[in-house]
């Protein structure tokens, strides 16, 4: 009993080195697989709009706001808002730390052409990914 004691005098609460270099790489996993995410979602919705102002045969205006991390479609029209889309806050299953549209205002018409070519530069943490749309409306995502 003596020695069983002093054995467990011996063992020191914390954790090992091994155990903080996995949760590290879980966390690692969980930034990429978000900001993954979040990329197709905003690919998506880009394509999207292309439809919306075509189909509508009304021009959609895409508007971000970088501070909030969200963008917005609004039918240009009648100013009313199509969709709302945020990656901030606790909300947000994708958390981004950094959502800049460049520029932060486009519109899309229903010939399917935009105002402007579109970058959109995300990030979770430290791990990135970069949206391009043409005016033509493709899109291409890349790291």
């Amino acid at each position: 009993m003596k020695n069983m004691s002093k054995h467990h005098k011996d063992i020191r609460p914390g954790f090992t080195i091994f155990e903080l270099l996995v949760v590290l790489a879980i966390i690692g996993i969980l930034r990429h697989q978000r900001a993954n995410r979040a990329a197709m979602v905003i690919a998506a919705d880009l394509q999207n709009a292309f439809a919306v102002a075509a189909r509508q045969r009304e021009p959609v205006r895409i508007q971000a706001d970088a501070t909030t991390r969200s963008y917005q479609f609004i039918d240009r029209k009648s100013g009313s808002v199509l969709r709302i889309r945020t990656f901030y806050g606790d909300t947000s299953e994708y958390r981004l730390t950094k959502l800049i549209f460049t520029p932060a205002t486009i519109d899309v018409f229903p010939s399917g052409i935009s105002s402007s070519a579109v970058t959109v530069d995300l990030a979770n943490g430290d791990y990135g990914k970069t949206i391009s749309a043409s005016t033509a409306g493709f899109i291409r995502v890349s790291h």
